[in-house]
């Protein structure tokens, strides 16, 4: 049965801009961060043995975003994320970010996975498909 991914996380103060509103850069880096957690929590593979040992990446190759509401310092920012696409070298998410329940913003987002020795493309390691496919 698929399952999203989630994770909890405060909105900091160093998130926002001056008005105590999240700067809209800091989602994406919060995006990166639900990834890297996916892949070393939700499905138990070390993104960093990932990148620094087996010298794979999975950068960013699109990436939509829609913002719904602003995110104010001090709330707890629940993100969410689901596979929407499984490809031979490419997969595809949706992530969100809600406050209490409420939406806040939403993205689209393509990520591949790429060799970072050659900077070409490398088909999805063996083993991690199924457990990608098990957030679809």
């Amino acid at each position: 049965m698929a399952q999203a991914f989630s994770v909890e996380v405060p909105i900091r103060f160093s998130n926002c801009d001056p008005a105590g509103i999240v700067y809209f850069p800091e989602f994406f880096d919060l995006i990166n961060s639900l990834v890297e957690d996916w892949f070393t929590v939700g499905m138990d593979t070390s993104y960093a043995d990932l990148m620094m040992r087996q010298h794979i990446g999975t950068p960013t190759i699109d990436i939509q975003c829609e913002f719904i509401k602003p995110c104010r310092y001090g709330e707890r920012l629940t993100l969410e994320l689901a596979v929407t696409k499984l490809g031979r070298t490419s997969f595809h998410l949706a992530e969100t970010g809600s406050v209490a329940g409420e939406l806040r913003w939403r993205t689209r987002h393509a990520l591949c996975f790429l060799s970072t020795e050659t900077y070409r493309p490398v088909p999805i390691p063996e083993g991690l498909r199924g457990k990608m496919a098990r957030f679809m």
